[in-house]
């Protein structure tokens, strides 16, 4: 395809051709390669090159081939066109010829065998520069009402006045135009319609666009109704001027009549393309729908290679989707149908991630083997493609398993020498990172200087590093330095090298996460106010920065830890917090943490009011239930005595209880309150039934009991100690020991306690038998 197009871009509109490109590029197609599509101008060119030696009659034969091989009406009439202006061009410019065929004209004037000689003589007029007396000779032909001429010879006539005229031109517009209008043949006027469709002006795309409205508003159907939409929608996707956007809904209504009137458009292939198109122009993209037609556009390509492009950009839609899974389904096609090919590390590299993203890293990882072992697919590819694989691993908490794969990677690049440096330092600096994450420092400090050395000494270049491949692995490989010296007992040296990462490149990614970097190892020896003030200062520093509000979040959570005289101090960081990144995705958490805050200083008023906040500004947010619970804790601790206000809290952990979908931890955790309300509002026998619909719900199926984490479990087992106790206070003793038996059962938290109460209790019950 690549020469086929650079022929055609050689030889141009044929009036200077660039006759060595030409042939040479002309030379190399190899036409079994080439698409359906782009046959027909493979055997255009073939007759170029026959005319060029003089060969008429393989010229003739070569533009018989282009037009036999258009697979649609339109293509087909796009080729006569040009078919047609080559035929004109090789006409003879000879004044002697001229006067011959002039003299032939006249002596056949009225009758049907003139036809042949007007066309060649009004050829040859316009071959000799002698346009107006070609296009007056045409409209005298036309207008003798004598001439035995048939529609179609007329029609032809009219076509060649319009090709004279020149399709730049008004009038060899109009003329082409009112052929269109008042024409009976279809081919003929398929031809005028290319011919007005390749006009290159502002005005003449004007002029296109008012035709076609006009001849689509017409109550009777016109022979080319289904190119004039097919034309119409593919205008509508290139607008008007600059400050105009294109009319997507125009384009997809009018490809939607032809698919839905049209069914056997001859270029339904190139509608279900076009709508494809026009669904990824949207804003926002509608991936999933140009999927659904790119699979209909491929299910009519008979052509496997482009079968194989189709499935891959299915699967590109998916993908950016998001829908991993079927962007999987559509690369395997691809890639199954591909090995050996080109494009074949492409689509692996494609194959590999979505795998990666859709979740199935054992199937990324079969895949990667498969292709290792096959050699169907470069080093590089498989290298990039285990870069992927390592990032998932980690990001799975599978870091032996991923810091394993990258060592054997690293030991057989070393000994076959040919991975590329950028890819090669990139999985060392993850080698090392992942070293560190597993807790094992030992070598990492070597391996990192050691590339820093290669980095300084390697010569920046398209065949070794990038500039800026260079500055982003030295930041990257000096944070991970710094990390390991101050693991290593050597914090000096460690900031000593965080120093340099921010002094030496400010602008970096580095330089902000080095105050991370900092206040992680500040935190780790305990000094909680030198990682509050590192994360402040990254705040300070990089107000812009995304990590900006992560880093003031976690400062508060920093300070909170630096004991209870500095909760206040925690929650006015949450409010600078909130108030400097209104719309960060941390608000919601920064809001509890204050609510919850001002709870453990005994501000439950203040609290109440920013829970009330948050279920009030953020209604459909999915941890809704925790604001609403920690408000219901602050109305029980204010209620105090009052049956007014423990009515409403009773209430509302009811409401709570019966929202769907609330974890099963928490569900748990509202019954126990529900039931404490109740019991302080004085009412024990409500309390009771609140008590045994919570233990059977979730003791009577083991399955649902399992599902607890210990915070569940903890709720659970004070819901059971409670309910024993009211057994005991009932003189149910049998009741109250089975109650601790299910904590023991269950191993709940108090299990031992439980156990020592169910033995008194079994003890009582026996002496009083034996009394």
């Amino acid at each position: 395809r690549y020469f086929l197009y650079l022929s055609i871009a050689a030889y141009g509109d044929g009036r200077n051709p660039d006759w060595d490109t030409f042939q040479s590029s002309f030379d190399a197609i190899a036409p079994e390669q080439l698409s359906q599509e782009d046959l027909p101008w493979f055997y255009l060119l073939e007759g170029l090159i026959f005319d060029r030696a003089g060969d008429s009659v393989a010229t003739e034969a070569a533009f018989e081939r282009a037009l036999d091989a258009a697979n649609t009406d339109a293509q087909r009439s796009f080729f006569e066109s040009l078919v047609l202006r080559e035929k004109m061009r090789r006409t003879p410019s000879d004044e002697n010829l001229a006067a011959q065929i002039r003299e032939k004209l006249v002596s056949l004037e009225g009758q049907s065998a003139a036809y042949p000689f007007a066309i060649e003589y009004a050829t040859i007029l316009f071959n000799l520069g002698r346009a107006e007396e070609a296009e007056a000779l045409i409209a005298d032909v036309l207008e003798n009402s004598a001439a035995d001429f048939d529609n179609r010879d007329r029609e032809q006539l009219k076509l060649l006045r319009g090709l004279i005229l020149g399709n730049n031109t008004l009038r060899g517009r109009e003329s082409l135009r009112g052929l269109i209008r008042e024409g009976s043949n279809r081919e003929i006027m398929g031809i005028a319609l290319q011919l007005l469709a390749r006009a290159e002006s502002p005005l003449a795309e004007a002029e296109l666009r008012a035709f076609l409205n006009e001849r689509l508003a017409q109550p009777v159907p016109h022979p080319l109704l289904g190119q004039f939409y097919f034309l119409r929608s593919q205008l509508a996707l290139q607008p008007v001027d600059e400050a105009a956007e294109p009319d997507y809904a125009l384009a997809e209504a009018d490809a939607q009549t032809l698919l839905d009137q049209f069914p056997g458009f001859s270029q339904i292939t190139s509608v279900y393309r076009l709508l494809a198109y026009a669904a990824l122009q949207r804003t926002p993209r509608q991936y999933r729908v140009a999927a659904d037609f790119l699979i209909q556009l491929r299910d009519q390509t008979p052509d496997p290679s482009a079968q194989i492009e189709l499935n891959r950009l299915i699967g590109d839609c998916y993908f950016l989707n998001q829908d991993y899974a079927n962007a999987v389904d559509f690369y395997r096609a691809a890639r199954s149908a591909d090995i050996g090919l080109e494009t074949s590390g492409d689509l692996f590299l494609r194959l590999v991630t979505a795998e990666v993203r859709s979740g199935a890293l054992e199937a990324a990882l079969r895949t990667i083997d498969q292709a290792d072992f096959s050699g169907n697919v470069s080093n590089a590819d498989v290298w990039r493609a285990e870069w992927n694989v390592a990032q998932a691993l980690q990001a799975q908490g599978s870091l032996e398993e991923a810091l394993d794969r990258l060592r054997l990677l690293l030991e057989d690049s070393r000994a076959s020498g040919a991975v590329p440096a950028s890819l090669d330092l990139r999985l060392i600096w993850l080698e090392a990172r992942l070293s560190i994450l597993t807790g094992s420092t030992e070598g990492v400090a070597g391996r990192v200087t050691d590339a820093l050395g290669r980095i300084q000494s390697m010569p920046v270049g398209p065949n070794t590093i990038s500039v800026s491949d260079a500055r982003l692995l030295t930041t990257e490989l000096l944070l991970l330095q710094a990390e390991v010296l101050s693991r290593n007992g050597k914090a000096n040296e460690g900031q000593a090298v965080l120093e340099q990462i921010r002094n030496n490149y400010p602008e970096s990614s580095a330089a902000e996460r080095s105050y991370l970097t900092e206040a992680g190892y500040d935190a780790s020896i305990g000094d909680f106010q030198a990682a509050q003030e590192a994360l402040t200062q990254l705040a300070t520093i990089y107000p812009d920065s995304e990590l900006a509000p992560q880093a003031l979040f976690e400062a508060a959570l920093y300070c909170e830890r630096r004991g209870a005289s500095f909760f206040p101090d925690a929650v006015r960081i949450h409010d600078n917090m909130i108030e400097r990144y209104p719309n960060d995705p941390l608000i919601y958490a920064a809001r509890l943490k204050q609510g919850d805050l001002l709870r453990q200083i005994n501000d439950f008023a203040g609290a109440q009011i920013v829970y009330e906040n948050l279920i009030n500004n953020y209604p459909e947010h999915p941890q809704r239930y925790v604001a609403e619970l920690s408000r219901a804790d602050c109305m029980l601790a204010l209620a105090r005595e009052s049956e007014i206000q423990l009515n409403d809290v009773i209430i509302t952990l009811e409401r709570i209880y019966d929202i769907p979908n609330l974890p099963i931890d928490f569900r748990v955790e509202v019954g126990y309150k529900w039931a404490f309300a109740l019991k302080k509002r004085g009412l024990a026998s409500k309390a009771e039934e609140v008590l045994v619909l919570i233990s059977s719900r979730f003791l009577l199926e083991e399955s649902t009991a399992r599902q607890l984490s210990e915070t569940g479990r903890y709720w659970l087992s004070r819901i059971l100690f409670d309910l024993a106790a009211v057994y005991i206070a009932q003189d149910e003793p049998k009741e109250a020991r089975q109650i601790f038996l299910k904590i023991v059962a269950y191993n709940l938290p108090g299990r031992n306690l439980a156990d020592s109460r169910a033995a008194t209790l079994q003890k009582e019950e026996a002496l009083q038998v034996a009394e």
